[in-house]
């Protein structure tokens, strides 16, 4: 009878580890911490690093960085483990203007490295977000892919 390896169907976290609860196994995170570096592509865009689902469901949050009504908007792209029951606010939006302008003509700035580019509405939106002290974490669809 041979075996077959556990995919992990059934993780919890207990005292910050992980253990799946069919298999028993302790599965560590891995925590290391990326350069800028390799976060941006050839042409200087910010460049996604690939979810991790071996964990859990694993998705991208944005980071909104406060600043004032003017400033340019910068942001931080983390990944959280909706296992963990991450604090987040979902934002909806069109990404049409009235004028039926979807053009990717914003940029928002990336601290992990790059920039990235969105829409008139959604460069709108983050800036009626943003809060002038505090950081925000936001999941926005066409960022957070």
């Amino acid at each position: 009878m041979l075996a077959t390896a556990c995919k992990h169907p059934d993780i919890r976290k207990f005292d910050g580890l992980r253990c799946c609860l069919a298999c028993g196994e302790t599965v560590f995170e891995a925590s290391a911490s990326v350069s800028p570096a390799k976060n941006v592509d050839n042409s200087g865009h910010y460049k996604y690093t690939r979810l991790n689902y071996e964990l859990g469901l694993e998705i991208r949050l944005v980071v909104l960085l406060p600043g004032a009504q003017a400033d340019p908007i910068c942001c931080e792209i983390i990944h959280v483990n909706l296992d963990d029951d991450p604090d987040y606010d979902a934002v909806s939006y069109t990404w049409a203007t009235e004028t039926g302008d979807i053009s990717l003509s914003k940029t928002v700035r990336c601290v992990n490295g790059g920039v990235m580019a969105v829409t008139a509405n959604c460069e709108a939106a983050l800036r009626q977000l943003r809060q002038h002290a505090l950081r925000r974490r936001l999941w926005i669809d066409a960022i957070c892919r």
